[in-house]
């Protein structure tokens, strides 16, 4: 049984297309040596790289004062580019935000209580100013009587 032959070129067909399907199910072979170039910089974190090796993990730590952000992560991994056969390192996905500690967080909220208690107490109408009276002594009156000038003179 003969097998079909590519035109023009004298070559039979099956074991070609086998060859070529062969060489995509390889595993792609990295060169000896191929590293990772510096990874890139994230804002509020370091990473110190060990091994910049294709297959190497490294991970980022956030800077004093800042954490990681829930649902980010801090790891990287050296990889190739099938297409390019160039290593790389993943997309970091870390952000480090702001880490506020339990007596900052004292402290705000005294500041937010005195701010409240003064805003309540002026909001209160304001009450009537008390202000006493001294008692005054009692002073006798004296009716003096009429006399005849007084009638004269109409008073």
């Amino acid at each position: 049984m003969a097998s079909p032959q590519l035109r023009g070129y004298g070559v039979q067909a099956i074991p070609v297309l086998l060859l070529l399907l062969l060489l995509l199910l390889l595993p792609l072979r990295v060169t000896p040596g191929t590293t990772c170039p510096p990874p890139v910089s994230i804002e509020h974190a370091d990473i110190r790289v060990k091994n910049y090796s294709v297959n190497s993990r490294e991970r980022y730590v956030c800077n004093s004062g800042f954490k990681r952000k829930a649902g980010t992560s801090t790891l990287i991994e050296c990889v190739i580019n099938k297409n390019t056969n160039v290593a790389h390192w993943t997309t970091p996905s870390l952000k480090c935000i702001m880490a506020i500690s339990t007596p900052v967080l004292l402290v705000g909220a005294g500041v937010v209580m005195a701010f409240l208690a003064w805003y309540i107490k002026s909001r209160q109408p304001s009450q009537p100013c008390r202000v006493e009276v001294e008692t005054m002594e009692t002073v006798p009156m004296t009716v003096r009587a009429s006399s005849k000038e007084d009638e004269d003179t109409g008073a």
